[in-house]
């Protein structure tokens, strides 16, 4: 089972989900998480610094399905075929990934690089 890291600012209060509206998951690579689409993954958070303390699952999530998105100069926009963008309401987008505004949404994402990623959904929700 794959295990993927969290902030714990996205864990809920009791520790044992996400917090309340985070129905999909944001990251880099899409060709690597299509591989995991339809699979369980255990989330995590470090118990102290990354990478130098234990894991701490708190959960276990399906992917459900991954949908491409793609992240350039600073829009981001969901593909759904040749020359059909559609460009992903930023405040729907920031609110379902479990953020509280879009510049918080925005300065997570402004070190991202210019590439395709992943939203790994845990509904049926897509964009």
């Amino acid at each position: 089972m794959r295990r993927v890291s969290f902030d714990p600012r996205f864990v809920n209060k009791a520790g044992n989900d996400l917090v309340p509206g985070k129905i999909h998951t944001i990251r880099g690579n899409y060709e690597l998480w299509k591989r995991f689409e339809g699979q369980d993954m255990a989330l995590f958070t470090w118990e102290g610094k990354p990478y130098r303390s234990k894991q701490r699952v708190f959960c276990i999530k399906r992917i459900v399905s991954v949908q491409r998105m793609v992240k350039e100069r600073g829009y981001f926009y969901v593909p759904r075929g040749l020359c059909d963008l559609v460009y992903a309401a930023i405040e729907k987008l920031a609110k379902n990934d479990g953020f509280d505004s879009v510049c918080e949404f925005s300065n997570w994402f402004c070190d991202y690089p210019d590439s395709e990623m992943a939203i790994l959904h845990f509904t049926g929700f897509r964009y």
